[in-house]
Order: C-alpha cells, then structure tokens, then sequence
C-alpha cells in the first residue's frame, strides 16, 4: 500500500476480535485492500466495467474507484457498484476513509454520494467494525446520519478455538467425503431450488455457490458431500482467502436438503470441517451470512464463531435506501 494514510485509516475500521486473532493482520489488510486502491483512477478498468454495464455514463473515470476530498480535510475512497449486478440497485461503496467509524463519521460520509450523481446511488455502504456496538450508538445518537442497515454480517473464529469447542450432539452422525465439483454443482442447486419454495426471499440473502467457488474448493481438498449415518444429506465447500485483516477460510457454502433440515447436523458439519482445514496457528474460519438467514447464522454462533463487521447500507436523509 503506498499511501500508509490508507492504512492508519484503515485500522480504524478493523475489528478489535480480528486484531486480537491475527497477529499479522495489518499485513492482512494491506494485501487485501491493494487491489482496490489500485483501481483509483483507473481509466481502463471503469471503461471496461462501463461497456459491461451498459448505462448512460461515459466518462471512464466515473466508473473507476475514486478519492473523495470531504470537509474538514478527510477523504474517502469510493467506487459505483451495483447490488447483484442490478442496475436499478446502484450504491457507493466505501473502500477506505479518514473519517471515524462513529455516527458523526458516517453522518459526514453522505457527503460522497452527490459526487457519484449520475448513477443514482440508493445509499452508502461501509464496513462497520463491531457492528452491534457501532448500530446501538448510532441509534443513541443525536447526529443524523440516516438509516443504517446490516447488508452481510462477517461471521469468524480462529480454528483452533472452534477445535476446543464441545462437541455437537450429532457429531458422531456426520462425516465429510471429497467430492466432485460438478455433481456438487447439481446438488447445491437443487437444494437451493427446493428451499426457495418455503422461502421467497431466499435469493435476497443467499445464492449457491457457483462452479468456480466449488472447484477452488475442490482443488484445496475442501469440497465435501456431507454423510449423516451414511445416507447423503448436502454438500459443504470452504477455501483459503484473506479478507478484512483475516487470514483463513471461507464458507463457500454450507447447504442440507430438507429431510436432514432442522436436527442440529449445522454445527456437527462445521466441527468437522474444522478438523479438515490444513489451518496454522491463527488461522480463522469465516464467511458472510445475512441477518435474516436465521438457520445459518445461529449454527455459525453454535459453533463458536462471532460476528465481527458487517457490510452496512447506510441512507442519508434524501436518499431512497436499498430495498429489502
């Protein structure tokens, strides 16, 4: 990172759980936030993201990820994006900024979204360290810095300290066998078909892993269907990525069909996934899970994982806000 502004900036907006579980997590952040930096004024990359997109916007360098002078003498670093490749959902998110992640921080980064105008952006969206905290003192505040509401909430936990966890009750009913990503594919889709029936909302919150996520678990050994007394019952997939100032593993999914729903095999499936992870010392295992995947996000805290940042809409005054 060639600016170590970004940085301390940065810092500021990183959980204190990820800073207590990985002691190179300031290396971690700035290897994962380089890429995006990268991208500040790239003319090529925002032409290219422009002739995909295919709206009314020529200019290039609107599209490319861009600093934003604020008042008072901070900054921030933005980018266009558009929820679900949706162009009616546009939003600017928050790559980086000087301002605190506090409600006066996130009153005055409303500040940025009239210099995105000509895509109508909805909101902001920012990584709120600490989420449950930052939310309660925003809503106890007196700043108005709009409506704030959780998109994804990042789940994690050093491995080791799942290993120490007791063991499920179902633990000795399940068992993980490598498997093919292709018949895997086949599998998490028809599930997910299947559960979109009792829940119409699901695609708000949850996709099934594609073929790529799946072979790059697959090519880690990391691809499993998962056995419940022999008898197949889903498919469950992670991979090595560093993200937030995070080293470890991501869910890359986690899916049980319906005759296996609901009898506590969640969390038996991710301790055994946590004996499978080649995992060093302070490695975490992570993933996005949104706060209305209830069955999801309650195996994630079962199994000793906890919620450390959240990607967050936040809507000034004025602005129309994401939909639900």
């Amino acid at each position: 990172m060639k600016n170590p502004d970004v940085l301390k900036a940065a810092e500021k907006w990183t959980s204190s759980e990820i800073k207590n579980w990985s002691p190179t997590w300031r290396d971690n952040l700035t290897h994962w936030l380089e890429p995006s930096l990268a991208l500040v004024g790239d003319a090529e990359w925002g032409g290219q993201i422009r002739d995909m997109v295919q709206l009314p916007v020529p200019d290039p360098l609107a599209w490319a990820n861009r600093r934003v002078e604020l008042a008072d003498g901070h900054w921030a670093i933005a980018g266009i994006r558009f929820r679900g490749r949706d162009v009616e959902k546009p939003f600017v998110d928050i790559i980086a900024t000087s301002l605190p992640p506090e409600p006066s921080g996130l009153a005055a980064l409303g500040e940025v979204l009239p210099q995105f105008s000509a895509f109508s952006p909805l909101c902001l969206r920012v990584n709120l360290p600490d989420p449950e905290l930052g939310l309660r003192a925003l809503t106890a505040s007196d700043v108005d810095a709009g409506r704030a509401t959780p998109d994804l909430l990042i789940v994690g936990r050093p491995v080791a300290e799942m290993l120490e966890q007791p063991l499920a009750s179902r633990y000795d009913d399940v068992s993980l066998v490598p498997c093919d990503a292709e018949e895997a594919e086949k599998r998490v889709a028809a599930i997910y078909d299947e559960l979109r029936r009792a829940r119409p909302q699901l695609d708000q919150w949850a996709t099934p892993a594609d073929a790529d996520a799946l072979e790059d678990a697959a090519e880690e050994g990391l691809l499993f269907e998962i056995l419940v007394n022999g008898t197949s019952a889903g498919v469950v997939a992670a991979e090595r990525n560093d993200a937030y100032g995070l080293a470890g593993f991501c869910m890359q999914e986690i899916v049980l069909d319906s005759a296996h729903r609901g009898h506590r095999l969640g969390v038996a499936t991710l301790q055994r996934l946590c004996r499978e992870v080649p995992a060093s010392a302070d490695d975490v295992l992570w993933g996005h899970i949104h706060p209305d995947n209830f069955a999801s996000l309650r195996n994630a805290q079962e199994s000793g994982r906890k919620v450390v940042t959240a990607h967050v809409w936040v809507t000034p005054t004025g602005y129309d806000g994401m939909p639900a």
